[in-house]
């Protein structure tokens, strides 16, 4: 949708909303409200981004490098009665950079982690590439709210914004976000649309699901699930719970047709020092089993299920933490990428426990915060352990065994310029196995620089 389509977009939520609000007054005076009146309170927000990406690969493969620009504009209404409307659109553009299009005499590849920054299912189109991200009404009472359509959902370890490249994970459907006292909240949702990450178009479950690269399936032979589902969307539970030094989390996630995936996670303050759990279970659905065996997203047989632990130490700007997870040998830890990417504790960027059973992930993690101005650093030092190439039963896309070293830089400017920041990532990874062309080209033995400046409004 172009910035025309958004605009009579706006003038028409804004109309009817303005409409809504005089034949709703309760005095009866339809001349009590005007469109003005609607306007008053509302607000405008958003950001402007400038994302510089260098993927350099080993030794003769090839290298690729991009800049891209754009920004997001979002409307909200003023609060009437409790109901607000709100717009949102987000555009990119390529500025420079190298032919991404252009393969790597080697391995007969092209470029993976700049294309992200675009359009992953357009390649090659570099200018095209707006969004209506948002298009919603809301219900606010006291201090939760009801929403349906496009909207930005409450943040969960599985399905969430994960706002890393251009253009975040946007979805489509009905959000409940209620608050019962400090201590206890609940989410409610149903969602039966997506627009994934790194991507311009909106698609309901069917389309959406298996739209990236679809994997192996256990026995080694190429996976093709997409469109092979009939889901009618996903359902999503979530209660917390926070008193004193204690923190719970329970998230229920139901995707129709194939999973169920149940999520706890305890967190435990002493002083300075803070002790993390999280445990996964996921539980397929029959429908699968109607299914080829090459069609299926999820095994009948399979029961993934992850343990991750974190203990970490925070004082005087310093935050320091170690961090294990276990996938075990009941199956592989599966969840949509198109819906999001999973939190557990030793996720960090470029690399997830998705795809994966049968493996250990350890993690040192080093955070040093100054005040003024202020300056955030950290390290992360990841070690994967237990899949292996070429054999598939745990490892849905061949990764292998790996190590990767994360360097994070942000600035915050403040006074006339506050809401620009500048964050730098540098990404170091390497095969500890599996070192042929094919095997590490743009996945593994490259270093990184990602340059990212936004504008938040």
């Amino acid at each position: 949708m172009n910035l025309v389509k958004w605009y009579f977009t706006i003038i028409w939520l804004s109309f009817n909303f303005t409409i809504y609000a005089q034949e709703h007054d309760e005095s009866g005076n339809k001349e009590i409200s005007q469109l003005k009146n609607v306007f008053r309170d509302a607000s405008f927000h958003g950001h402007f981004r400038n994302y510089f990406m260098n993927t350099i690969n080993r030794g003769d493969l090839k290298d690729y490098y991009t800049n891209a620009t754009g920004g997001a504009v979002g409307f909200t209404t003023g609060n009437y009665k409790g109901f607000e409307i709100g717009v949102k659109g987000i555009f990119t553009y390529k500025t420079f950079g190298s032919d991404l299009g252009v393969e790597d005499p080697i391995t007969g590849k092209n470029a993976k982690w700049e294309y992200e920054l675009y359009d992953v299912l357009n390649k090659g189109n570099f200018k095209d590439l707006d969004r209506l991200e948002e298009l919603f009404i809301r219900y606010r009472f006291g201090d939760s709210y009801i929403s349906y359509g496009k909207i930005e959902t409450e943040y969960t370890p599985l399905l969430n914004h994960s706002d890393g490249r251009m253009k975040p994970f946007a979805h489509r459907g009905a959000w409940a976000h209620l608050n019962f006292d400090p201590s206890h909240q609940v989410n409610l949702g149903w969602l039966n649309g997506v627009s994934p990450r790194a991507t311009t178009e909106w698609f309901n479950f069917e389309e959406g699901m298996g739209l990236f690269y679809n994997g192996f399936q256990p026995n080694g032979h190429l996976a093709e699930y997409h469109e092979f589902y009939p889901s009618s969307g996903i359902g999503i539970f979530n209660y917390s719970f926070k008193k004193n030094n204690l923190h719970l989390e329970i998230y229920d996630f139901y995707l129709d047709k194939m999973m169920n995936t149940l999520w706890t996670e305890v967190g435990y303050n002493i002083n300075s020092i803070n002790f993390g759990v999280q445990y996964v279970y996921q539980s397929p659905f029959s429908y699968s089993e109607k299914l080829s065996y090459e069609n299926r997203y999820i095994q009948p047989d399979e029961n993934g299920q992850v343990l991750s632990t974190q203990l970490s130490w925070k004082q005087a700007g310093w935050k320091l933490g170690f961090a294990y997870s276990h996938a075990f040998d009941t199956g592989r830890f599966l969840f949509p990428k198109e819906l999001g990417r999973d939190h557990f504790f030793t996720s960090i960027s470029r690399s997830r426990m998705e795809g994966l059973g049968n493996t250990d992930v350890f993690i040192l993690k080093g955070e040093y915060t100054i005040q003024k101005p202020e300056v955030h650093l950290g390290l992360e030092i990841q070690k994967l352990t237990g899949p292996e190439t070429a054999v598939f039963e745990f490892n849905k896309y061949n990764v292998a065994e790996s190590f990767q070293l994360n360097a994070h830089l942000t600035y915050k400017v403040h006074g006339f310029l506050e809401g620009l920041s500048f964050d730098f990532l540098w990404v170091y990874r390497e095969n500890k196995n599996s070192l042929d062309a094919q095997s590490i080209f743009n996945k593994s033995n490259f270093n990184q620089l990602n340059l990212v400046t936004n504008f938040d409004f």
